[in-house]
């Protein structure tokens, strides 16, 4: 439900609201980030409608959206960090997608939402190797299962739910695009936020801003969009 109001082409903020009234977990995530130091400015919201109001449609869209996601999610004690870690790259590299896709001239709802569930397939992954993999020898082994397998586990999942082909497609291809489209600009953006995490060469964005017609001197513009975006995703994901 949470998808469908967020895919609306007009938000239904009244819907929303209903919506968070009856589903504890979603109406956390609103109070969280409009309690949260990105939104705050000084008030503390106590309702789901306050809260809604208070940050706007665009912000509670984009909270739909995570609710979805989040619901997604398996919970794994074991790689709770690293699962943590992967939503907050994802909710980054959602708002980075966007970005780019209004300057590619793309559809940046569709951008959001690819950005965000590219990596779904990691939380699947992460379980499979709790379930599997021995901790007794460190979780190096279970990192390597996890890089090779989450993008075809995410590519099933969002098919199972029967999310748009082309999210799929980006969860399955956003590591090498080839040249389409949507999965090349969650390519960039998901490039970007690695840099911006500490686990990428600044200098390894420029093919994939090129890639979507994006000039090289452009880069650093972009690097620094990226840090913006990670520390945004932070603060709206930190409640």
């Amino acid at each position: 439900e949470a998808l469908r109001i967020a895919r609306a082409s007009e938000l239904d903020l009244d819907a929303a609201v209903r919506l968070a009234e009856n589903d504890p977990p979603l109406a956390a995530r609103v109070l969280a980030v409009a309690n949260s130091a990105l939104y705050a400015r000084g008030a503390r919201h106590v309702s789901p409608r306050r809260a809604i109001t208070h940050i706007g449609g665009s912000a509670v869209r984009d909270v739909l959206y995570q609710a979805a996601y989040t619901s997604m999610i398996i919970n794994v004690p074991r790689f709770a960090a690293e699962i943590a870690r992967d939503f907050v790259h994802g909710v980054a590299t959602a708002a980075l997608s966007r970005a780019l896709a209004r300057v590619a001239a793309a559809d940046t709802e569709d951008a959001f939402l690819a950005g965000l569930l590219h990596d779904l397939g990691r939380a699947r992954c992460w379980k499979l190797v709790a379930t599997r993999v021995p901790s007794a020898g460190g979780d190096g082994d279970a990192l390597a299962v996890v890089e090779e397998l989450h993008a075809a586990a995410g590519h099933a999942l969002v098919n199972s739910w029967r999310l748009p082909g082309e999210i799929a497609d980006v969860c399955l291809h956003h590591h090498q695009p080839g040249g389409r489209k949507l999965p090349s600009i969650v390519s960039a953006a998901d490039v970007l936020t690695h840099v911006a995490e500490g686990r990428a060469d600044p200098r390894a964005p420029a093919d994939a801003l090129a890639a979507i017609d994006i000039d090289e001197c452009l880069t650093d513009e972009w690097l620094k969009r990226g840090v913006a975006e990670l520390e945004r995703a932070r603060l709206m994901t930190s409640g």
